[in-house]
Formats: C-alpha cells, sequence, structure tokens
C-alpha cells in the first residue's frame, strides 16, 4: 500500500497559498484509492499549478500551456491501464485549454482534470482570467473586465449531459479529497473544478 506521494522537494507557493490544500487532495485522493504509484501519470499544465511536478514522486509530464488534456489523452490511450490526472489552473484549462477540454469531454476517455479556479492568472502577478467576474479591475483590465466568466461545470453539460463535472469547495480538504476520489473512480472523463482564491492577487479583483 502506497502511504506517501511526497517528493523530497518543499512547495514553494506563497505562504497561506490554497494550491497546498490542492497538493494535498490530488495526494490524499491517489493514496486513499490506494492507486499504485507505478501506475500513476500525472500530467501538469504551466503556472502555479505546474510547479506541483516537483512534489510529487509519481511518473509526470510537464506540458505546455493549455495542452495538458491532450497529452494526457494520449498517456491514457498508449496505456489505458494508467490512472491518469490533469492538474492546471483555470487559465491554462479554461483560457488556453478550453478547445481541448469541451474537446475530449464529448469523448468519455478515462481521465480526471482538476483545476484550481482562483479567478485569475496568479504566476504573472494578476492578469484577468476566464473565470473572472464581469468588471474585475485587474493588471490587464484596468477599467474592468467587459468579458462574461466562464461557469465550467453548466458548459461542460452542454457539450456533454453525461459528464462527470463537479466544483468543490478549495478551502474545504474533505471536500476537495472526496471530489478528486469521486472524478478518478468514475470510469470516463471528469473535471474537477476546486475553487479557491489567491491570496496574493485575488484582492485585484474589484469591480
Amino acid at each position: 500500500m502506497t502511504d506517501n506521494l511526497k517528493s523530497n522537494i518543499v512547495p514553494t507557493w506563497c505562504p497561506g497559498c490554497y494550491d497546498y490544500l490542492m497538493f494535498l487532495g490530488v495526494e490524499q485522493s491517489l493514496v486513499q484509492l490506494n492507486v499504485p504509484r507505478e501506475k500513476i501519470v500525472v500530467v501538469y499544465d504551466i503556472g502555479c499549478m505546474g510547479n506541483m511536478a516537483d512534489f510529487f514522486s509519481t511518473y509526470a509530464i510537464h506540458a505546455l500551456h493549455g495542452r495538458s488534456i491532450p497529452t494526457a489523452i494520449g498517456v491514457k490511450l498508449a496505456n489505458p491501464e494508467l490512472t491518469v490526472v490533469v492538474v492546471g489552473g483555470d487559465g491554462g484549462i479554461y483560457g488556453e485549454g478550453l478547445n481541448h477540454l469541451l474537446s475530449y469531454a464529448r469523448s468519455e476517455i478515462d481521465i480526471t482534470v482538476v483545476v484550481a479556479n482562483n479567478h485569475i492568472y496568479s504566476l504573472t502577478t494578476g492578469q484577468a482570467s476566464p473565470t473572472s467576474p464581469k468588471g474585475s479591475k485587474t493588471k490587464s483590465t484596468p477599467l474592468g473586465s467587459i468579458n462574461i466568466p466562464i461557469d465550467p461545470v453548466p458548459l461542460l453539460k452542454q457539450v456533454n449531459p453525461d459528464v462527470h463535472a463537479i466544483s468543490v469547495d478549495g478551502h474545504n480538504p474533505p471536500e476537495i479529497i472526496n471530489g478528486i476520489k469521486e472524478g478518478i473512480s468514475h470510469p470516463g472523463f471528469s473535471l474537477v473544478d476546486v475553487r479557491q482564491i489567491c491570496v496574493t492577487f485575488n484582492k485585484q479583483l474589484t469591480g
């Protein structure tokens, strides 16, 4: 039984960052499901979530921005026995990678996509993301965002009513763990949208 999937590298997110809870959620969901370490492949997008690639001792691919889902699909098709998890943020998955998310949600290929949805591009210090509220004043939208934000779960349900897509509270560790476990256990494409805030840059999201 695998009891710990952490590497020896200490996480380097900002103090108080909720990505630490995401890290706990992904790690503990795999441990509690007793997935053998050698059967796990985690594909990381770019951004703050991409830093997680250093903190796990599993097989991993650090993909290009917005290209983590097709990379994960390739891994799963090459070896269907693997448990394949995508870890990314709202920028990479709902922005640059939205076309891949929508396309593969229709395919029902068995991967789990876990998204840290903090409504902003954090690693690049606070630009509006696809989930930023309309009117948000950020570095890239100083007069307020004119865009209607994406709501990922109902969006995927419009594309595929049978897809497994849920949103969980990113400040609640048991809810994060159980939500990711549910996604991994589902025999098909899964989205776990983890709602959180960026403790450093979310203060910019003011209308």
